[in-house]
């Protein structure tokens, strides 16, 4: 009679986790050196003009364009001193919806994205001096009460919402970890584990996740990304 074979540690389970981790390495290394905030340089801490400039960004990052062109857009409106929410209310409607359609927006993107603007920074003056962090505690730090009163304070949709708990989940970490069906569909596609608490266990810290997660966002982009993750994690195997 033999003996017991011995657990050597390279079972199903730890060859997926391998496979997983050269994956997840292989998109940071083609996609997730900065998030899509860090490439926009806006300051990572919870501070009212960073927030604010993360929801703009969200609002540029969910239209028909690239997230690259989102991030070029809103470094544009920024170079412009229409970055804060006092600032988008002095510009007006009508000079920022003449900067997206310049930067390549859709008409159709460009009315939506105007109008999330200028209603988040108009009621942002209005109901929290101009400072996210009072949303968040109106919601008592709570993921889902966030959302809806960041649907609800800018009249935007679930993807607006999800573009900025993703760049925001690092400064408010109740929403951590967060990924959307977006993330999810490209994890899915590169033979990732479709789940949030699971991802976030391939990476160091949360600010890696946020870029991983962004990772996922930008292959959904790029014509032969996942080709070429695939190869490159092969590569690194």
């Amino acid at each position: 009679m033999t003996g017991a074979k011995k657990d050597t540690g390279k079972g199903p389970d730890a060859a997926h986790d391998a496979e997983q981790r050269h994956v997840v390495g292989a998109l940071l290394k083609r996609y997730g050196r900065e998030s899509l905030s860090e490439e926009a340089e806006i300051h990572q801490k919870a501070s009212p003009h960073a927030l604010f400039q993360m929801f703009q960004l969200a609002a540029l990052t969910d239209a028909r364009v690239t997230p690259e062109t989102a991030v070029r857009t809103f470094v544009g409106l920024r170079d412009r001193k229409w970055s804060t929410a006092g600032q988008v209310l002095r510009a007006g409607a009508d000079r920022i919806a003449a900067a997206l359609k310049d930067a390549g927006y859709p008409e159709g993107d460009v009315r939506r994205i105007t109008t999330a603007m200028t209603d988040a920074a108009l009621h942002l003056q209005e109901d929290h001096g101009g400072d996210l962090s009072g949303l968040r505690e109106d919601a008592g730090r709570d993921p889902g009460r966030e959302r809806d009163l960041l649907r609800h304070f800018a009249n935007v949709d679930d993807d607006v919402v999800d573009a900025f708990c993703r760049e925001a989940q690092a400064l408010w970490t109740e929403l951590c970890p967060f990924v959307d069906k977006k993330v999810l569909d490209a994890a899915d596609r590169l033979h990732l584990d479709k789940d949030a608490v699971s991802l976030r266990a391939l990476v160091d810290d949360d600010r890696e996740f946020v870029r991983l997660v962004d990772a996922l966002v930008r292959v959904r982009h790029d014509e032969d990304g996942y080709h070429q993750v695939r190869e490159l994690a092969r590569a690194q195997a």
